[in-house]
């Protein structure tokens, strides 16, 4: 079974992280897109698209659909998401399919109906399928879209949590770590937990620490959770353990209004 060993302080006094390298990168292939448009060139290549993304767990869309370069559909489906097209309603009986990256003759790399096996004569989907995206439409970012030009990603430990009289994390006191040396990058600080949602869904690992006499032991990663009311906040992912939820963690000091 592989072990994490605690947060320890060193004789100078900064807290040094160990484990956090024995632990595997968020795996992207828990998040799921919805293309609902596409634009095309010439030869019929996509060069953008209106996407959002979806809850697997109630199939809606997580914010409203963006339009993005489809740079940022390849970093998806590279990182492992899945990324499903919706057609057209007059192309509504065509079954359900995925997109999947293709290289282009120059070099660049774009995407396509990923290859499905079916029966001979069924209808073929295509990109022509999918509902043309305005031409006058402009590009624009959201917390659900990758860029381009990715960012490295952080790997963030919350060793405190604020929690609202129904139990839910309302504030976090976390520091971003450095796996190559087990250090905390900077002090730790105390931020609303609209920071630590923002920090899950652009894909970087936010993890709990619980005290034990050897120091702070890492738990298990934070996912974002979406109220019927429309707030946001940061549950445990995984199975429930004994000793290690969230109501077991150290709290913050500060006010929480309920």
């Amino acid at each position: 079974m592989r072990t994490y060993k605690a947060l320890r302080r060193r004789h100078d006094g900064a807290m040094t992280y160990q484990g956090a390298r024995s632990r595997p990168l968020e795996s992207e292939t828990n998040r799921f897109f919805s293309v609902s448009k596409i634009r095309l060139d010439a030869d019929g290549f996509a060069t953008h698209v209106l996407w959002s993304e979806v809850d697997s767990r109630t199939n809606l869309d997580v914010g409203e659909p963006v339009m993005v370069p489809i740079s940022d559909v390849v970093d998806a489906l590279r990182d492992g998401a899945q990324v499903r097209v919706v057609f057209a309603p007059a192309h509504t009986p065509l079954p359900d399919q995925t997109l999947e990256v293709i290289g282009r003759a120059d070099g660049s790399d774009t995407v396509a109906l990923a290859k499905r096996p079916g029966l001979a004569g069924a209808p073929q989907a295509s990109l022509h399928d999918i509902a043309t995206l305005d031409t006058r439409a402009k590009p624009r970012k959201s917390i659900s879209s990758y860029s381009s030009r990715r960012r490295a990603r952080s790997v963030i430990a919350v060793s405190k949590v604020g929690l609202d009289a129904d139990g839910r994390v309302t504030h976090v006191q976390w520091g971003r770590v450095d796996t190559t040396t087990n250090l905390w990058i900077g002090a730790e600080s105390v931020a609303p937990v609209a920071d630590a949602v923002a920090a899950v869904l652009a894909g970087d690992q936010v993890f709990a620490l619980f005290a034990s006499t050897d120091g702070h032991l890492p738990g298990r990663q934070f996912t974002s959770v979406d109220y019927d009311d429309g707030r946001q906040t940061i549950a445990l992912q995984g199975a429930p353990k004994a000793g290690r939820e969230i109501h077991d963690m150290d709290r913050l000091t500060v006010t929480v209004p309920s």
